[in-house]
C-alpha cells in the first residue's frame, strides 16, 4: 500500500492582473513545515512510487539520489522537476525550498506550533557575533548575463511567464500570461499580428497548488515550442560604496549602490519609540542586549516596520499589524529616515536578480564572517547581510549565526507578510511569508530620483 498524507495549501488572494500568487497595531508566533511526510530524499524511483501523488501533495518535490535528480508530483505522477536544487542539510532552523516554502522553525499558519529552535538557539552568547566585519573587495564592473526566456520563468513572479515561442506553422508567437482572480489568462500574439485570448479556470490561481500546476504548464508551452533559444540578457552596472546619516539620530550607515538601487549596507538600528510610537514594544536587541544592536541592528515586528502608528494617524486610516489587514500606499516609508523607504517584495526581487538570481545571491549578499558552520559569503557587492536571528512568539530570541531575515512592506494577509531570509548552510535568497508579530531586521532602499 502506498503512504499517504495530508497537505495544508496556503490560500491567497492576487491583487491585479499582474498579482503574485503564493508568496504573507497589534503585535504576539512564525512559518511551518509543510507537514506532508514526504521524505526529502529517497534512494530510487522505486522507493519514490511508493510514496502516493495525489492532489494533497501536488508540487511537492523529493531527490532521487540514484538518479541525482528532483522529482515533483502533479496530482496524479512523479516527473522530473524543473527545480534541480539539491536539497541542503538543516540545523534546527529548518530550511526553505528554493521557491521561498515556509520553513520549521516557529508556528504553522494554524498556530500548532511554536519557536521550535528558540530553546537551543537563544542561549547562544552574544560574544559568539562577530567582532569584527572584513571590508568587501568591490571588483564589480558592469556584468551580463543571459538565461533562456523558459528558465528565466519565476514561479512567484507571473509577469516573468513572457516568452516567443515556435507555433504549429514554424512561426513566432509571443505568450504572455496574466491574473483574474483565480483564473489564468494567456495572451498569443502571432506572426501576423493576430492577438488570441484563452481563459483558464482549472488552475484556480488564489491556491498554491493551482499556480503550480500553471506554472508547470506554462514552462513546458514554453520549452515544447523551443521558447529557450530566445535569451534574456541582464547587466549589473558598477557597484558604488557610500554612506548615509540618519537624520533622526545621526547615526552613520554603510551604503550601496547595485544596479539601480541603493540600499543600506547594514541593518537599521532605530530605536525612538517616543518620536516614532510604532516602535514601543515592538522592536528589540538580540537578547536584549544592547551590544547586539550595535552589531547588527534592531529586530522589529512588521507593524513597526512598515510605522504603522504614523499610517493610521496620519489620515490615511490604515490600521496595520497582526491579525489585521490593510491597503498600502505603493511607497511605504515606514521607519526608514526621510529620503528613504521600507522595499516591497518586488524591490528585493529586483536586488535578488540583480545579483545572480535567487539561488546562488545568498552567496554574494552574505558578510564574510559571523555564519556558523563556515556558511560565510563572498560579500561580492558590500551588502554585507550579517545573520542577526530573530525574536520569536514567547519573547525569546533564536537562530543568531544561522539566519538573516528581512521584513518587507508587502503583506500577504492579515497575519502575515512577506520577507526575505539567507542561511548558513545554503547559498539561497528565500521568498517567504511569517507572522507580523515576530521580530526581523531591516534594510531601507534609496527613494528614487
Amino acid at each position: 500500500m502506498k503512504n499517504t498524507f495530508s497537505r495544508k495549501f496556503t490560500v491567497c488572494a492576487l491583487a491585479g492582473v499582474l498579482g503574485v500568487a503564493f508568496i504573507a497595531c497589534g503585535d504576539d508566533g512564525s512559518s511551518s513545515p509543510k507537514g506532508t511526510g514526504l521524505p526529502a530524499e529517497v534512494g530510487d524511483m522505486a522507493e519514490l512510487e511508493t510514496y502516493e501523488c495525489s492532489m494533497d501533495v501536488i508540487g511537492e518535490k523529493v531527490y532521487v539520489t540514484e538518479l541525482e535528480e528532483n522529482y515533483e508530483c502533479d496530482g496524479e505522477k512523479w516527473f522530473r522537476s524543473y527545480d534541480q536544487t539539491k536539497p541542503s542539510s538543516t540545523k534546527s532552523s529548518g530550511s526553505k525550498d528554493t521557491d521561498g516554502s515556509s520553513d520549521s522553525r516557529a508556528t504553522d499558519k494554524d498556530g500548532s506550533s511554536s519557536d521550535a529552535t528558540t530553546s537551543s538557539s537563544s542561549a547562544k552568547s552574544s560574544s559568539s557575533r562577530p567582532t569584527e566585519i572584513l571590508e568587501p573587495e568591490i571588483t564589480v564592473n558592469e556584468t551580463c548575463t543571459e538565461v533562456g526566456a523558459c528558465d528565466a520563468m519565476v514561479k512567484t513572479d507571473i509577469s516573468t511567464w513572457h516568452f516567443v515561442r515556435k507555433d504549429d506553422f514554424g512561426d513566432d508567437a509571443e505568450y504572455t500570461y496574466t491574473v483574474d482572480g483565480k483564473d489564468l489568462i494567456v495572451t498569443i500574439k502571432s506572426a501576423d499580428g493576430t492577438i488570441n485570448t484563452k481563459t483558464y479556470s482549472m488552475y484556480n490561481m488564489e491556491s498554491e497548488a493551482g499556480v503550480e500546476m500553471a506554472f508547470n504548464a506554462a514552462k513546458s508551452t514554453c520549452k515544447n515550442g523551443g521558447g529557450n533559444d530566445n535569451k534574456i540578457k541582464s547587466c549589473v552596472k558598477d557597484t558604488v560604496n557610500g554612506t548615509m546619516t540618519d537624520s533622526r539620530d545621526k547615526k552613520v550607515y554603510k551604503t550601496v549602490t547595485i544596479g539601480t538601487q541603493t540600499w543600506m549596507a547594514e541593518n537599521l538600528n532605530y530605536a525612538d519609540s517616543v518620536t516614532t510610537p510604532s516602535l514601543k514594544g515592538r522592536s528589540w536587541c538580540y537578547d536584549n542586549v544592547e551590544k547586539n544592536c550595535d552589531e547588527a541592528g534592531r529586530l522589529y515586528t512588521w507593524a513597526a516596520a512598515i510605522d504603522s502608528v504614523t499610517l493610521y494617524n496620519g489620515g490615511e486610516g490604515v490600521d496595520c499589524g497582526y491579525g489585521k489587514t490593510c491597503t498600502l500606499p505603493a511607497k511605504v516609508q515606514g521607519i526608514c529616515d526621510n529620503g528613504w523607504h521600507l522595499p516591497t517584495k518586488a524591490e528585493w526581487q529586483t536586488l535578488i536578480t540583480a545579483v545572480g538570481g535567487s539561488s546562488t545571491a545568498g552567496k554574494a549578499l552574505k558578510s564574510q564572517t559571523g555564519w556558523d558552520d563556515n556558511g560565510n559569503g563572498t560579500d561580492a557587492y558590500g551588502f554585507s547581510a550579517l545573520p542577526a536571528g530573530y525574536r520569536g512568539s514567547g519573547g525569546g530570541f533564536s537562530s543568531e549565526g544561522i539566519i538573516a531575515d528581512f521584513w518587507s512592506a508587502s503583506e500577504y494577509d492579515d497575519n502575515y507578510a512577506h520577507y526575505r531570509s539567507l542561511y548558513h548552510d545554503n547559498n539561497l535568497a528565500n521568498l517567504g511569508d511569517n507572522r507580523k508579530y515576530l521580530g526581523f531586521s531591516v534594510r531601507c532602499v534609496k527613494d528614487s530620483e
